[in-house]
């Protein structure tokens, strides 16, 4: 007979991997953390008058990792995303 929830007899289940450990929930709140100082910083920029000189010169010297490293992240999201594509079609 299958089990149901009004039929496990008190039997505990495993919680799942994201419920189990707490490292997920961390990871969220210091992506948050940051970006909410990056938000921070760049109003005290904008402020302050240096956000377009600082923003170009971020630009002219990390020129070359920025266009790789967003090349790489349109692949991937492509790849992905066909992936989802694929795993719905059957």
């Amino acid at each position: 007979m299958a089990e149901t929830g009004l039929s496990n007899k008190g039997r505990r289940y495993r919680k799942s991997f994201s419920g189990d450990i707490t490292f997920l929930r961390i990871i969220r709140f210091v992506f948050a953390l940051s970006l909410s100082i990056l938000m921070v910083y760049i109003y005290y920029l904008h402020i302050k008058g240096n956000l377009q000189k600082t923003i170009l010169e971020i630009w002219t010297n990390h020129q070359k990792v920025m266009i790789s490293l967003s090349i790489f992240i349109v692949y991937s999201a492509l790849i992905f995303q066909m992936g989802v594509w694929r795993g719905r079609r059957r």
